[in-house]
């Protein structure tokens, strides 16, 4: 499956064969290059097109770079000869460090290319070891690493990485498109106080990880309380994707928030499966009685603290942020950007009162807009120009390609344009349908089963190249049955 390539806008007679053709709504910046273009291929994970942030990401590159990129995904036969580009790059939604992302056709066909070799990498405390010997024998030339630039050395040696250019980038940017969204609600309109979606990680991520769940525990409690609306949650099945997750924030005044990423680095895997394992011997062990035996020395490895997509997100729908005190990549100034909320939540009263007053929410949401969105110094669009512009120094000595004009694959047009995929992940599945059919005493009766202390059990025994295999259908099931309650 290939999905979807950039347009040629007709410069070239010859497109990919195969590499199916963007919408031709979307509008593309103009190029004022010569042509013809430089051709790139994009690799992605399409299970993970649901997730706003990476959808954006890999269409930000077709809407902004001045290359043509294409798209194929990453876990299928490579049917067609690399040499057809002038570089083959890795998208952060493959994760090469585990089985399944990257299928052996590729990884083998990437071996073999002698073009520019990038990757793009997010979350690289999960199994560094693998990450670092991927960039090895794939022979990456490029990489692009949110790993703050004063700790890329002590993550990837130059003794091993000489010869490899790391170019730093964010997790995420101002997404674009909200306007379609209809979110301009002013304060006195929306009404969750408070709305917030957190997620419960594993406990090898150490204390940054825990945030995420610490904050909407303890807001939630408080919020319920002091009789606070609220909309708090941080399992799986409540999770919100594409245009809803949007339309939740601009019903909300305001959202918690903590940096993002870990500084616990999971080498190779063992630390994660230690503590599973004693996990599984004393279920009732402690947070804090594991960071103790097992987290204790590597906290802090390296800083990996970080702002997160969400907060982009956030700010782009207007809507006030309640953060932990932290950095969050320098971007963010508290009281200016954000209200910040002591870890011990000391100043709890301070930051609710803050919130339930509209007018110095309003003006907080509109210092962040000017300063952040309007700004235009972290749009998507950025984040393409720091990608072209590393490729252009990586090309600078090296002649375009222009191999024979056939790929063996049926025509461009003969796939769906990205734009349509990424549409048909969100339509009504007829599993859906058939949940909505079932009387409301079953679904009664099956809905609690996602969420069984019995099945997270099982799924902590299975194997990581099982667990790969089957959770986006978990997460979609998860979802559907959210959704239908």
């Amino acid at each position: 499956m290939a999905l979807p390539s950039a347009k040629t806008d007709g410069d070239d007679e010859n497109p990919a064969p195969g590499l199916s053709i963007f919408a031709p709504e979307l509008e593309r910046q103009p190029n004022t290059f010569a042509r013809p273009r430089r051709r790139v291929l994009m690799l992605y994970n399409h299970h993970w097109t649901h997730v706003k942030t990476i959808a954006h990401s890999l269409e930000s590159f077709y809407r902004f770079s001045r290359y043509d990129v294409y798209f194929a995904t990453s876990s299928g036969a490579c049917q067609f000869d690399l040499d057809y580009f002038d570089a083959v790059v890795i998208h952060y939604s493959v994760r090469t460090c585990f089985s399944g992302h990257l299928s052996g056709a590729y990884d083998a066909a990437i071996q073999a290319y002698r073009g520019i070799k990038a990757i793009f990498l997010q979350d690289e405390y999960d199994m560094t070891d693998a990450v670092r010997d991927a960039i090895e024998r794939l022979g990456i030339n490029i990489v692009f690493t949110c790993v703050p630039e004063s700790s890329v050395a002590r993550v990837y040696s130059p003794g091993r990485f000489g010869n490899v250019r790391f170019v730093n980038v964010l997790t995420g940017y101002v997404p674009f498109d909200i306007h379609d969204v209809k979110l301009s609600k002013p304060m006195r309109e929306r009404p969750i106080v408070i709305g917030y979606r957190g997620r419960r990680l594993g406990w090898w991520y150490g204390d940054l990880g825990q945030e995420k769940l610490i904050i909407g525990q303890r807001m939630k409690e408080i919020c319920s309380e002091r009789n606070i609306p609220a909309d708090i949650a941080w399992e799986e099945a409540d999770r919100i994707y594409g245009d809803d997750w949007f339309r939740f924030l601009a019903n909300c005044k305001a959202t918690l928030g903590t940096e993002s990423g870990a500084n616990v680095f999971d080498h190779d895997g063992t630390l994660s499966l230690e503590i599973k394992q004693a996990l599984l011997a004393n279920p009732d062990l402690t947070y804090r009685e594991v960071h103790d035996t097992f987290l204790r020395d590597r906290e802090g490895e390296v800083d990996m603290n970080q702002i997160s997509p969400k907060i982009f997100e956030a700010i782009a729908c207007r809507t006030a942020l309640v953060l932990f005190e932290g950095q969050y990549s320098k971007v963010l100034e508290p009281d200016k950007h954000f209200i910040p909320l002591k870890k011990d939540f000391s100043n709890i009263d301070d930051v609710l009162a803050r919130v339930s007053d509209d007018a110095c929410l309003e003006a907080l949401t509109a210092r962040a807009y000017r300063d952040i969105v309007e700004s235009e110094h972290y749009t998507f669009e950025t984040y393409v120009d720091v990608f072209d512009r590393a490729m252009e120094e990586a090309w600078k000595d090296r002649p375009m390609r222009r191999p024979g004009p056939w790929l063996p694959l049926p025509p461009a047009d003969a796939y769906p344009p990205f734009r349509s995929a990424y549409e048909y992940v969100h339509s009504e599945h007829f599993l859906r349908r058939v949940w909505a059919a079932l009387p409301g005493w079953l679904q009664s009766l099956l809905g609690p089963v996602v969420n069984r202390q019995t099945w997270h059990d099982l799924w902590l025994r299975c194997p990581t190249f099982v667990r790969n295999l089957i959770d986006p259908v978990f997460s979609r099931l998860r979802r559907m049955i959210k959704r239908e309650q």
